[in-house]
């Protein structure tokens, strides 16, 4: 694997919001991301992105459970079981 020593620049394919994003890997672990053809940035820590996505999917994982066990009972309860 190669350290991140220089930054690393590439830009969405789709536009979000009526403009592509720019997004960076700066040395430091920063994540950059600004939209095309502007100046204004937004800087995160990747350890900050890699906390926040794990805590996304964990909600989504809790979700389906919540999802399935409701289902689960609503189809008890239609049955007459409950």
């Amino acid at each position: 694997m190669t350290d991140l020593k220089k930054p690393v620049k590439r830009r969405t394919l789709a536009p979000h919001r009526g403009r592509r994003i720019v997004v960076s890997l700066l040395p430091g672990d920063v994540l950059s991301f600004r939209e095309e053809r502007t100046r204004k940035q937004f800087l995160l820590s990747i350890a900050g992105a890699f906390d926040y996505a794990v805590i996304l999917e964990v909600e989504r994982r809790k979700r389906e459970r919540l999802a399935a066990r409701s289902a689960v009972v609503n189809s008890a309860l239609r049955r007459g079981k409950g």
